[in-house]
């Protein structure tokens, strides 16, 4: 099924409403106004971005009145490409489908196209995980390097935590990450890298107000630029450098972002900090840190898993992981996944971490989003069952899961 939406635009009439500042604040996005004020907002280039949130309320067929202009943003990429962002009452209005948009203008004119195709709703059928999975978790090139398979930055442990850094990044090492940088506080770098031959590491120190050093914020900032991905939370800590570092990597990263365990607890505190993502954000809570962003009981989550994963994830723009018995992956685009895989056994401190870690690693070398956070799960189930089998339910732990990775990676036949 497909949504079509077209609308044209008078550009003097555009230009003349913009005479107001405040016209520009109400109906641009907050990236999209970033976007054209660099560009001293041409009007021809806001007339488009007015055609597009028309063509986008003609396409679902409610009409403006529906969303708020600001939730509809016509953004540019360097490539010169329009895309549609979408977040609030727009998302929720989208679910169920994925748009694309075509602006243009000419002779005092702006027109947009905006079209919506229908997802399909499952990550794949039961019986063919393992060609799917295949085709997400791509074959190694043989004129590869390790810039072929991204780099991505591990924000994890703390005093105390240490584990939690271990985990999450050794998880990522053994799912294919070109290169892991591990930013870690310098009182738990020798107990990380004792453990972890692999990673680089970006040691970080704190001042006496407890957040990070002028030095440490620039490292931090450096090693988040060249990152192709960003996994943040897992063991971080609710401290003052914790959250300045969950507050840069939502506003500064141009990268995916998995965001985990006291990453969620943080943005719990302030569910609003999620509107200054700038890249596409994956949160991995379990139904406890869900009850903190949702301001609800757990029993209310637990009652119908699936649509409180859904409405959460359309509402803030996230792709939204729900962990426990049937873990349940949701897009904002309405991709829904009902996991199969896993086992009791897996019900132990540090399988978050695990999964955390394999998920931004998919993130890393590419593989969109949701993609990346299904085949992950799936996959860390997987492992969990073969070690279940392998060293029962009782005595298999977390870093079992990681060591039984490559042999998930041979039966999918990567």
């Amino acid at each position: 099924m497909l949504l079509l939406g077209i609308d044209i635009s008078e550009t003097q009439r555009i230009k003349k409403s913009m005479g107001s500042r405040r016209f520009l604040k109400e109906i641009l996005g907050s990236e999209e106004y970033a976007q054209l004020e660099k560009r001293g907002f041409p009007a021809e280039s806001v007339a488009a971005s007015f055609s597009a949130k028309e063509a986008f309320s003609k396409a679902v067929g409610t009409g403006l009145g529906s969303f708020a202009f600001r939730e509809v943003q016509l953004i540019r990429e360097k490539s010169g490409r329009p895309r549609l962002k979408l977040c609030g009452k727009a998302a929720e209005l989208a679910r169920g489908f994925s748009f694309s948009v075509s602006a243009t203008h000419s002779g005092g004119f702006a027109a947009a196209a905006v079209v919506g195709e229908e997802c399909r709703r499952a990550f794949v059928p039961e019986e063919n995980k393992i060609p799917e999975l295949r085709r997400i978790i791509k074959e190694r090139p043989k004129d590869s390097n390790k810039g072929t398979f991204g780099r991505l930055m591990c924000v994890c442990g703390s005093e105390g935590m240490a584990g939690a850094a271990v985990m999450s990044a050794g998880a990522a090492l053994r799912c294919g990450t070109g290169l892991v940088d591990a930013a870690l506080p310098r009182c738990i770098y020798p107990i990380v890298a004792s453990r972890l031959a692999e990673p680089v590491f970006t040691i970080l120190d704190t001042g006496h107000d407890g957040k990070l050093s002028e030095k440490s914020e620039a490292l931090f900032l450096e090693a988040l630029a060249k990152s192709t991905a960003c996994l943040i939370g897992c063991g971080l800590g609710k401290s003052a450098a914790a959250r300045e570092e969950t507050a840069a990597v939502l506003a500064k990263s141009e990268v995916p972002l998995v965001i985990d365990a006291d990453g969620i607890n943080i943005i719990s505190e302030n569910i609003n900090i999620l509107k200054t993502a700038r890249a596409k954000v994956i949160l991995t809570p379990h139904p406890g840190e869900m009850s903190r962003l949702l301001k609800v009981p757990v029993s209310l989550i637990q009652s119908d898993r699936k649509k409180y994963a859904s409405d959460f994830s359309a509402r803030h723009n996230v792709v939204l992981v729900l962990k426990g018995a049937g873990t349940v992956v949701a897009a904002p685009d309405g991709r829904l996944y009902e996991n199969t895989t896993g086992n009791p056994g897996m019900a132990k401190g540090g399988s978050g971490d695990v999964l955390a870690g394999m998920t931004a690693s998919f993130a890393a070398q590419g593989v969109d989003p949701f993609e990346a956070a299904a085949a992950a799960v799936y996959m860390h189930g997987l492992a969990g069952d073969m070690c279940a089998e392998k060293l029962s339910q009782s005595a298999m732990l977390p870093t079992d899961i990681i060591d039984m990775l490559p042999s998930v990676f041979s039966i999918i036949g990567r």
